[in-house]
């Protein structure tokens, strides 16, 4: 943890409540965005840093170019929990 390779270290009687928190964190994200990144850990896990680094996966595009990512920023902006379309 101290290397910053993991995100939190909890006891065994704690370990569900840690999980549901992380996963609802997760859902909590756009959803095309979460596709993007899963597709950039697959695609780059072989990849030097550098490599992975410069990687530009579909995905990423269409998740940038969405009106998820509009409906993001304009949530951000009224301080309100965004309304993801998967679109």
């Amino acid at each position: 943890m101290r290397f910053g390779l993991v995100n939190e270290v909890v006891p065994q009687a704690g370990l569900d409540e840690a999980v549901d928190k992380w996963v609802s964190d997760i859902l909590a994200c756009a959803p095309l965005s979460v596709k993007a990144v899963k597709q950039m850990v697959r695609r780059g896990a072989q990849l030097s840093p550098q490599e992975a680094q410069m990687l530009r996966v579909p995905a990423l595009i269409a998740a940038l170019n969405s009106t998820d990512q509009d409906e993001g920023v304009q949530a951000f902006v009224e301080k309100r929990a965004p309304v993801w379309q998967g679109r």
